[in-house]
């Protein structure tokens, strides 16, 4: 669900006016409940695979207070960060955009030396919010970080279609769910903030069944019971909402199948339906990277994480490339690509 913000008709210096006639960026927040998923490597991973299928890249670290995006580009101490954007040292998000050896991509990165900015103020995060909206890129992805805060429930429903990493291990399935279940619950609160008797109904449900295993659709009924026509509000808002599940450091078999049981679990509990777009296998080389600083597809494009991240990319996302060389079939074909981008990093 996109965020919605009242300009006033004499906008402020910090409110930037959008052309129309522009396309809106896809916006894929990455999120994935619990810590130590490869939300960062993926997002740098897919970042680097936008750019060499053609397209403007803008990759937003909002990991706020535990930032490390920047240091899969080798950017030890960034010189422009969302610190100096949150203190008003510059004006727009573009200042603070730092480039990387491919044109098409570019870095917003987080600012770990501000105290405090993993608690923004409701005007600070409308106002980024609305920032990131406005960057000129065909993709932007926001790294966010581990937990179920409002600030990151908020960032990652800045889009309808954002990305949840999940590893094969049941307790990260189990923070993955909770970390849906609070986005549900978040987004109709919101949604019905100035119904109060729906407000009541919802956080009656949440403080009761919802804390265990009561089912969203019979919150839904509930609401119905007041108002039908609101409760069908709700439900098309979920229906909307359809994040990405993609499954990382899998070891065999048995973990997609897995996967694919929590996509059941989610829409019968949550009335949520995930989109599943793939895995990516455990492999030596993403650590590798890591150690030398680098995205893993620049590092090993010939490995199965690399060929695997490729497959997510044109297959489970269906982005096709645009510079026509090559069909989704053909995705292999970009590691070659890849290899070649290497050697100007």
């Amino acid at each position: 669900m996109s965020v919605q913000l009242k300009l006033s008709p004499e906008p402020s210096a910090d409110v930037i006016l959008l052309d129309t006639n522009v396309p809106e960026p896809i916006i894929w927040p990455v999120a994935g409940g619990k810590g130590g998923t490869g939300k960062s490597t993926l997002t740098a991973n897919i970042g680097v695979g936008l750019a060499l299928l053609g397209y403007k890249v803008v990759l937003v670290d909002c990991d706020l207070g535990g930032s490390d995006l920047h240091l899969f580009f080798d950017q030890i101490s960034p010189e422009r960060s969302l610190s100096n954007f949150l203190t008003k040292e510059v004006r727009s998000l573009e200042e603070v955009l730092l480039p990387t050896p491919n044109a098409n991509l570019h870095l917003v990165c987080g600012g770990n030396d501000l105290v405090g900015m993993a608690n923004l103020s409701f005007m600070a995060k409308a106002k980024l919010l609305r920032h990131i909206r406005s960057l000129d890129a065909d993709y932007i992805l926001i790294d966010l970080g581990a937990g179920s805060a409002y600030n990151t429930i908020d960032f990652f429903t800045l889009s309808n279609s954002g990305i949840i990493v999940c590893t094969p291990e049941p307790h990260a399935r189990v923070d993955a769910y909770g970390f849906i279940k609070n986005t549900v619950y978040r987004m109709l609160r919101r949604h019905f903030k100035k119904a109060s008797q729906v407000s009541d109904t919802i956080a009656d449900f949440s403080r009761q069944a919802g804390r265990k295993s009561g089912k969203v659709e019979h919150l839904l009924d509930s609401i119905a019971d007041l108002d039908p026509g609101l409760a069908q509000e709700g439900r098309e808002l979920l229906r909307e909402f359809r994040p990405k599940l993609l499954l990382n450091r899998v070891r065999n078999k048995r973990h997609i199948a897995e996967a694919r049981r929590f996509l059941a679990l989610v829409e019968e509990y949550l009335s949520i339906r995930l989109d599943y777009v793939g895995y990516v296998r455990n492999d030596d080389k993403i650590m590798d990277a890591c150690d030398r600083r680098r995205p893993m597809l620049l590092h090993a494009p010939k490995s199965s994480a690399s060929m695997d991240v490729f497959s997510v990319l044109m297959g489970g996302l269906q982005v096709p490339d645009r510079l026509h060389r090559f069909s989704a079939q053909q995705h292999r074909k970009l590691a070659q690509v890849a290899k070649s981008e290497a050697k100007f990093w």
